[in-house]
């Protein structure tokens, strides 16, 4: 045993060096069935766990995420490891567990069953609702499904997902997919189960357990949709989430159907204002007041339905393709719904957010220097992720911006794709050259600070535009020019160079000029 022990030891230390990088894994994750058991009066859980696992090469061992139990406080301890009925050995490192399994040659697909039990310090929440009644929801966003079971944790390795979950029969269970059976396993207590027909990623794979009130319909006759809230806010519930069915078709229309089989609004008790899970949103539960306010939340939250559930980044520093879009595309529905002015303001909004955090935390949108994942949910994702597309959409047009998003979708949906991926589908839709635009806003920190004067004397004017920051950046800009005769014109200058000199011909005297009138141009004005 004690050689065993070295072995593995010896083992994980390897592994740290020789798998730093996720796409080394040897491994593929076909599917999890997630036996969870949980009760009324302890944070302990119980897990079996099947999982199937398809191997890209050769191995001696693989491992598998898995927040260890230290000293029988938090975290999950395992006592079991079987494949095909017969016991493995197996070994527990930190957030690791390490496995010896017999077969595991390229393309074997071998199933594996862990049995494991603790506190989860994270990842599943056990606790009290604001209500005073006791709550388990699953919050495992960015790297978190580690906490409460076993699993590749990273968004590209995608799996199918069941969840059997016994529970004391008053809670009702909410899951991903769509439910199989709710039925008495043994006095007091119920089974339930759900499972997926696509794959996800673990970061949205997720159960909610509380004691719900719960409101199902059939969307547009094929799609289930239900709210799940806490029976005390069952009024307020129903009217926070009346509009949820027409934002759903606004996306519908304008991008794909729907990626998954149901959709279900949950209250939570959430970490974030709302979180994505796959087909089963859950919400923070102060969000809802019955104040019919959180449409744009629901907005946001469904668009990540598509983008990052479906058709997700590849890796943590592709995350702007999760929620720069979800950032844009509900301000996209904001316009729609709320006209040009309220767009404007919330790109004017977003626009004072980027230049406040670019002032301390100079990032590329392609995040390669970033090491927290949690730390890169930021402005960098969400609204610089959004202002890019904004810049993108201008340049390209709405109707081909909206064609390159669906295109986009439908080449990547239920895959994982980059940064680069976006861009050469977008080249393809637009027949545009746009790899100047990708360096300068996807792969280089930083905007274009702008310092600009103008001179005129009644018979030709001049405006200079110089930048000031270090990059240099290329891109067009509209300026409006006020004369001293009170009339205005909007002339769109080019700039390529870091001073930048523009003149033209005219009887009239500029009193004034606006940089930028329409926001079309992610930019800081230097006085």
């Amino acid at each position: 045993m004690k050689t065993l022990f070295f072995f593995l030891l010896c083992l994980f230390t390897y592994n740290i060096s020789a798998q730093q990088k996720f796409t080394k894994q040897p491994i593929d994750i076909q599917k999890y069935t997630i036996q969870l058991s949980v009760n009324e009066t302890s944070n302990r859980i119980e897990v079996n766990e099947n999982i199937a696992v398809r191997f890209k090469t050769q191995v001696d061992t693989f491992f598998l995420d898995l927040v260890q139990n230290h000293d029988d406080s938090l975290g999950m301890k395992v006592s079991k490891v079987l494949q095909d009925q017969q016991s493995l050995s197996f070994f527990q490192n930190k957030d690791r567990l390490y496995i010896l399994p017999n077969k595991a040659k390229s393309g074997n697909e071998l199933t594996f069953t862990v049995q494991f039990a603790g506190i989860p310090e994270n990842g599943l929440v056990i606790g009290q609702n604001k209500f005073g009644k006791r709550t388990f929801f699953g919050d495992n966003w960015p790297m978190r499904a580690k906490h409460w079971f076993a699993c590749v944790d990273h968004p590209s390795d995608k799996a199918l997902v069941r969840f059997e979950v016994e529970a004391p029969e008053k809670y009702q269970v909410i899951a991903n997919g769509l439910l199989i059976s709710s039925e008495k396993a043994t006095k007091n207590r119920k089974r339930t189960i759900y499972e997926t027909k696509t794959s996800i990623p673990t970061k949205v794979m997720v159960v909610g357990i509380a004691e719900f009130e719960v409101n199902k319909h059939t969307y547009n006759n094929r799609l289930e949709s239900s709210t799940w809230v806490y029976p005390e806010n069952k009024k307020e519930g129903l009217k926070d989430f009346a509009a949820a069915d027409s934002i759903l078709a606004y996306y519908e229309k304008n991008i794909a159907p729907f990626p998954f089989e149901k959709i279900a609004h949950v209250q939570s008790t959430t970490m974030y204002g709302g979180m994505e899970n796959a087909s089963c949103i859950f919400y923070d539960e102060n969000a809802i007041r019955g104040e019919g306010k959180i449409n744009e939340l629901i907005a946001h939250e469904l668009v990540h339905q598509w983008f990052g559930n479906s058709a997700s980044e590849l890796d943590w520093s592709h995350l702007w393709l999760s929620e720069g879009f979800a950032t844009y595309l509900t301000n996209l529905y904001i316009e729609d719904t709320k006209g040009i002015n309220a767009f404007k303001a919330q790109l004017s909004k977003d626009r004072k957010r980027v230049i406040a955090f670019e002032s301390k935390t100079p990032l590329p949108l392609q995040d390669t220097i970033s090491t927290d994942v949690q730390a890169m949910l930021n402005t960098n994702a969400y609204q610089k992720g959004a202002w890019i597309l904004h810049m993108l959409r201008d340049k390209m047009g709405k109707e081909l911006f909206w064609k390159t998003v669906a295109t986009y979708y439908n080449t990547f949906a239920y895959k994982n794709a980059t940064s680069k991926d976006f861009f050469t589908v977008a080249e393809q839709v637009s027949k545009q050259n746009l790899a100047e635009f990708y360096s300068d806003w996807v792969l280089q920190a930083g905007h274009p600070i702008i310092l600009s004067t103008f001179t005129s004397d009644g018979k030709k004017a001049t405006i200079n535009i110089n930048q000031d920051q270090k990059a240099l950046f290329h891109f067009p800009i509209e300026i409006n020019i006020q004369y001293e005769d009170n009339t205005s014109e909007i002339k769109t200058f080019s700039i390529k160079e870091k001073q930048n000199s523009n003149s033209w011909e005219t009887a009239k005297k500029i009193k004034a000029i606006k940089l930028d009138p329409n926001f079309k141009l992610l930019f800081e004005e230097k006085k």
